[in-house]
């Protein structure tokens, strides 16, 4: 199970006779790069000594999303994270902090590539979550950065609360900034992930450059126009093969379920990936808006992957947004976005009721990345 999310602000050490490290916490702890540190059972990477590196040198072998190598016993909440990395061209590297027992944590990763100092996703934030990989769930969160190929790079990881500052090269500004940190655990070790060769680790408990704990009030919150409060129902493949009709919706099993920051409806969170091969998982959610007259309105609509809105019992809106099927993508770039798709709303005076059907087909994708939407309806009068 996830680490409870309190807050903690220390970095820990947990000295044990089986599992003690060879060396002691500090106000900045330099980490040794050796075996005797770092647990493999989950990655495979090989260490190294060599003159100039006193910590040492760890190659990281597996490919990200294949394995990841662990610090042992040791336990961080709040502060500063630095490393140098040399990363291969074309793989996808990255920092997992905050990482419980069970992989979930945050992770920040860099899509190595020449392009990167102008490309707009090569720094990229997301949580690590029930075994998804929701990487297509927050386009916030990515950045382009000065990340060179195939030479080293230095990167600083400044986290405080549910905030992150990324800096990259000993740049003064940061190259990205994260407003709400969206992983389960507000503790845990870290780990790194992805071919490429790290060295001169250290933590630094605490030291959060004056960034401000608290995160920023949710925009949803404070724009009534977003669609935040559902009812859901349990995942489960359509009875008829084809695509959801109204009809097919659940007569029972709802529960409430109120949307996260922005009104992001994250099912990634709730559910774990989809087992290849086994029949495609529609969730079904339910809200409703009042209005106080007939008019036609807009809603925008972001979503993974494929989803059917339903507004009075009526088909209003179809969409598809595959990440790895050609001409699939939506923009932007097959991320969850308000720019995927929108239609407009006939509503009539009083209750107007919104049914969707989603699925969290990936084809070629392992159906183990994002799952979710979100929706807003344009104008002044508010979704209850």
């Amino acid at each position: 199970m996830p680490f409870p999310r309190t807050r903690r602000s220390a970095f820990l050490l947990i000295m044990g006779a089986s599992t003690a490290l060879p060396f002691a916490v500090s106000a900045s702890t330099n980490v040794p790069l050796t075996s005797a540190a770092w647990d493999t059972s989950h990655g495979n990477a090989t260490f190294q000594t060599r003159e100039a590196f006193p910590g040492g040198l760890m190659q990281v072998t597996s490919e990200s999303e294949e394995g990841y190598v662990t610090l042992k016993s040791a336990d961080f909440a709040d502060g500063t994270i630095e490393f140098d990395i040399r990363p291969v061209t074309d793989e996808f590297p990255g920092l997992r902090f905050r990482q419980g027992p069970d992989g979930s944590a945050d992770m920040v990763y860099i899509r190595v590539g020449p392009d990167c100092p102008a490309s707009h996703d090569c720094l990229q934030y997301l949580p690590l979550i029930h075994g998804r990989i929701p990487w297509d769930m927050y386009p916030q969160y990515q950045a382009p950065a000065p990340i060179r190929v195939d030479t080293w790079n230095h990167i600083r990881v400044v986290i405080s609360g549910e905030r992150m500052s990324v800096y990259v090269n000993r740049e003064a500004t940061p190259s990205l900034q994260v407003a709400h940190l969206a992983g389960d655990n507000a503790h845990g070790t870290i780990a790194f992930e992805g071919k490429a060769l790290y060295a001169n680790v250290t933590l630094e408990p605490d030291v959060i450059d004056g960034l401000a704990t608290q995160v920023e009030p949710d925009t949803a919150a404070s724009h009534g126009n977003y669609l935040t409060e559902w009812e859901i129902a349990e995942p489960r493949p359509l009875a008829q093969p084809g695509e959801a009709t109204f009809s097919a919706r659940p007569s029972s099993g709802w529960r409430p379920l109120h949307a996260e920051d922005a009104g992001l409806v994250n099912l990634a969170r709730i559910y774990p990936p989809t087992p290849r091969g086994a029949p495609r998982q529609y969730a079904w959610l339910r809200t409703s808006i009042q209005a106080d007259r007939e008019e036609t309105r807009h809603m925008q609509v972001g979503f993974l992957r494929e989803i059917t809105v339903f507004v009075n019992g009526q088909p209003a809106f179809q969409g598809k947004n595959l990440y790895n099927v050609p001409g699939g993508r939506q923009a932007p770039d097959g991320r969850l976005d308000l720019a995927n798709g929108g239609f407009d709303i006939k509503l009539r005076k009083g209750r107007n009721d919104i049914v969707v059907a989603i699925d969290a087909n990936t084809p070629d994708m392992r159906g183990r990345y994002g799952w979710g939407l979100k929706m807003k309806l344009d104008g002044s009068a508010p979704a209850p």
